[in-house]
């Protein structure tokens, strides 16, 4: 069963006959508006004699009589009035009163008066009745006038009829006598009062009725649309509809022109609908009809356009903004930009020029003025739309800077977004973007091979440690055997003091990775310089005598406080200290000066090498360097590497100087500050 009723949902028969009875229910729907609203005031009303068109028709009755046999008598006589019959309607604004006035009472059916001249007696009626007076007082809509006041009924034009009354003898009696006769527009008006009142709870309940099928049927139509775009997408791809492929602002423009001029066919042929002429009607049915088919083709384009996703690229507007923009852009890349720019700036300074010379010549020979306000505003526009244009350039090229500033200072992640730039530079931004790009690629992948080479450094080194280990443990046990051969005895001694330098080379290995790799915690704390290099001296007094060194210490203050790690501080000083052992001349000095500056404490260590120092001083610090290239010495090139990694780590700075054969190097630290 529920297959079946699927089934039915998505017939072609189902669809139709929901079109169709969604196209009857609009026509009703629109029509029962329309008879509403053209008979508002029939609607509105309770009874016939409280219509509005009923009262101005007795208003305008009234006010005929007496223009007709009062105003006459006070302006010319009939006799007159028929000798320049033309001429009296024609050209004043009397006889058009009368000619209206004449018209009315010459069909009057339903309609009774009664005029006295009081002082004179003279009655004019067209009365039947033995008591014209007593007549139309009886009757539903009775009116009494004299020269004073309008008495039993409100009148539309009761001010124009007092204004005729003032200053004379006359009484007006005047009723709509009852039962209507057929042949005024009393008894036209009664009858289609009648006719409508009748007509009008058929028309509501006809109109909530529709209107609640019409609704029913659009939901079913465009929810079947909507799950039939979605099915397509899911199954199979069929071919888009020929009225899905027209750019929906045309369809647009084109929908709203066609409803247009279908809703001001629909209000001429309004009038004509209520009188029940065929032709109009039929009229009236095709322009609905016209007006329903195109606005629900356009809201179902518009549901599948919408489904499909994607709308804005079928709207030929931004199409061409986008085409625009991308001709623009490519004019503006590379060397054709100058090619513009030499070309736009003469032209609009030539016509900024040809313009102000317009306006000026414009207002010395005093020409139109409304010629001056078109050029003058030409001209504005074309400086307002130059100054926009600028702007944008400038405030894109301010982005730009902005951008480089922050490459150059390392921040490769900085965004620009040359989309949302002007035209002008939107290519030059591109361009800066693709070397921020590749600048970051690079810097990744350098860092992912240091990163690389540090845990290949670590790994290596810790496998080599359970070897070495072994390795150190059996030559102490072979020391402790009763060993009688001297050769033998030597050679324990050698590998004893191989495996130990073996062992601290390892050692070294390890500091540098973790150093250069940042792996190393830091605890900051108050450092004395000057005692700690003391302290390295004491230790290193002995072997630096040996080695014929005399080391010359001068401090400019012997509280000199730096924020470091100690730890790593005192690894520092005793790096460069071996270093100075290992590498300086025999029987030189050396000189140790620690100072300091307005924010950092320095330590500055100067040596005479051993040995030529034929290598830039920034190659001294890269691992497994040392300036002894024939590697006669027992350094392993570290030291310096790991003092500047220490050095960086704790946030100071680390430079080596070359002279000829003098080495120097200078560490500075942050200076402690008691707030710290």
């Amino acid at each position: 069963m529920d297959i079946k009723w699927k089934g039915i949902k998505r017939s072609n028969m189902a669809k139709r006959l929901a079109f169709f009875l969604a196209w009857l229910s609009f026509l009703v729907v629109c029509g029962s508006w329309g008879f509403l609203i053209k008979n508002e005031q029939i609607v509105t009303c309770d009874n016939y004699y409280s219509y509005p068109k009923y009262i101005s028709n007795f208003s305008s009755h009234v006010a005929s009589v007496v223009d007709y046999y009062i105003w006459l008598k006070d302006v010319k006589s009939e006799e007159n009035i028929m000798d320049n019959e033309i001429d009296w309607y024609m050209i004043t604004e009397e006889g058009i009163k009368l000619y209206n006035a004449t018209q009315t009472i010459s069909n009057i059916l339903n309609f009774g008066y009664y005029i006295k001249d009081t002082q004179t007696g003279e009655v004019i009626t067209n009365v039947i009745d033995d008591e014209p007076i007593e007549f139309l007082k009886k009757q539903r809509t009775y009116v009494y006038i004299n020269n004073r006041n309008v008495y039993n009924q409100h009148l539309y034009r009761a001010d124009h009829i007092m204004e005729i009354m003032r200053g004379t003898n006359y009484e007006v009696y005047a009723a709509v006598i009852e039962p209507l006769k057929s042949g005024d527009e009393f008894y036209d008006d009664y009858i289609r009062y009648t006719r409508v009142k009748s007509w009008m709870i058929f028309v509501i309940i006809s109109l909530i009725a529709c209107s609640i099928l019409l609704i029913g049927c659009l939901a079913y139509i465009f929810s079947g649309t909507w799950k039939g775009i979605w099915q397509e997408q899911k199954e199979e791809k069929k071919p888009v509809p020929i009225i899905d492929k027209v750019y929906l602002d045309i369809h647009t423009l084109g929908a709203a022109i066609l409803t247009g001029v279908c809703a001001f066919v629909f209000v001429k042929t309004l009038d004509d609908y209520y009188y029940n002429e065929p032709k109009s009607i039929l009229v009236f049915i095709v322009v609905l009809s016209l007006a329903f088919i195109t606005w629900l083709s356009y809201s179902l384009s518009l549901t599948r356009r919408t489904k499909r996703g994607k709308l804005s690229d079928n709207i030929l507007f931004i199409i061409i903004l986008r085409k625009i923009r991308a001709f623009i852009k490519d004019c503006f890349n590379g060397r054709i930009f100058r090619a513009w720019i030499l070309l736009l700036l003469p032209v609009y300074v030539a016509v900024n020029g040809v313009l102000s010379a317009i306006i000026v010549g414009a207002i010395v020979n005093n020409y139109y003025r409304h010629v001056i306000i078109i050029i003058g505003f030409s001209l504005v526009l074309i400086n307002v739309l130059a100054f926009v244009s600028t702007s944008s350039a400038l405030r894109s090229l301010s982005t730009i800077m902005e951008g480089t500033k922050q490459i150059s200072q390392g921040n490769l992640d900085y965004e620009m977004n040359p989309d949302k730039m002007s035209p002008v530079f939107a290519a030059f931004a591109e361009n800066i973007c693709n070397i921020r790009g590749g600048l970051k690629n690079a810097v990744e992948e350098a860092i992912k091979g240091e990163r690389m080479k540090t845990e290949l450094i670590t790994n290596v080194s810790h496998d080599l440690k359970t070897p070495l280990t072994s390795i150190i443990n059996y030559v102490d046990l072979l020391k402790r055997e009763d060993v009688e051969s001297k050769k033998a005895k030597e050679y324990i001694g050698i590998l004893e003091e191989k495996s130990a330098r073996l062992r601290v080379l390892i050692e070294d290995l390890v500091e540098a990775s973790k150093a250069s790799s940042g792996n190393l915690s830091v605890n900051f704390e108050k450092v004395d310089l000057h005692e700690l290099v003391l302290q390295a001296q004491g230790e290193y007094q002995e072997k630096m005598e040996k080695a014929g060194l005399d080391i010359r210490i001068s401090s400019e203050d012997n509280n000199i406080f730096v924020r470091a790690d100690g730890r790593h501080m005192w690894r520092i000083i005793e790096n460069l200290m071996s270093n100075v052992l290992k590498y300086s001349l025999r029987g030189s000095r050396v000189y140790i000066n620690i100072t300091k500056n307005q924010t950092d404490g320095v330590l500055i260590i100067k040596n005479i090498s051993a040995v030529p120092l034929n290598i830039p001083a920034e190659r001294l610090t890269e691992r497994f360097v040392r300036g002894d290239e024939a590697r006669t010495t027992e350094g392993s090139g570290l030291g310096l590497s790991i003092a500047q990694s220490l050095t960086a780590l704790q946030r100071g700075k680390f430079d080596i100087q070359i002279d000829g054969d003098l080495f120097k190097v200078t560490v500075e630290m942050p200076l402690w500050k008691d707030s710290q």
